[in-house]
């Protein structure tokens, strides 16, 4: 009893307190954060007045839209160094697959555009927090109402 009554549990409590409050800034992260999503494309080539050429599959170009921030990294090989460069999309072509970039720093390098320089675009297409995320990977929240939860049913035919 002697043993009870002296031990305080000082340790404990603030190591409790600690863990509560680190947890608690976890769940607010989680559900107020903002994380920027991206489509990634590495088949891109320059021109000589400033504007890049990016194809995207469909499913990415359906989210990029006129006046998107874009990031590009110049130079992604081994013997290279990767240079990124702030651009814009200008135009968007959905026949062709491709994205027209505007660049809006002065600062590249000459060989790329004569078309010798090779690297990837980054586009930024959405800010989703990390809980939305979560939800839409395993399927219980759809962004889109036109998604077909199961595939055996057919919303165009009616049954006799």
């Amino acid at each position: 009893m002697r043993s009870l009554k002296t031990d305080s549990f000082r340790a404990s409590r603030i190591g409790l307190i600690l863990a509560s409050f680190l947890m608690l800034a976890l769940v607010f992260w989680f559900f107020l954060a903002r994380v920027a999503l991206y489509e990634t494309s590495s088949d891109l080539s320059g021109s000589q007045d400033g504007r890049v050429l990016v194809n995207f599959d469909e499913e990415a170009l359906a989210r990029i839209q006129q006046g998107q921030t874009a990031l590009l990294r110049l130079g992604g090989s081994a013997s290279q160094r990767s240079l990124p460069v702030k651009a814009m999309v200008y135009s968007v072509d959905r026949e062709m697959n491709q994205v027209e970039l505007l660049i809006l720093e002065g600062d590249v390098p000459a060989d790329f555009l004569s078309g010798k320089l090779t690297g990837q675009a980054e586009i930024e297409v959405e800010r989703i927090t990390p809980a939305e995320l979560v939800l839409r990977t395993s399927g219980k929240f759809l962004s889109n109402n036109d998604v077909q939860l199961s595939p055996q049913t057919n919303s165009g035919t009616q049954s006799p």
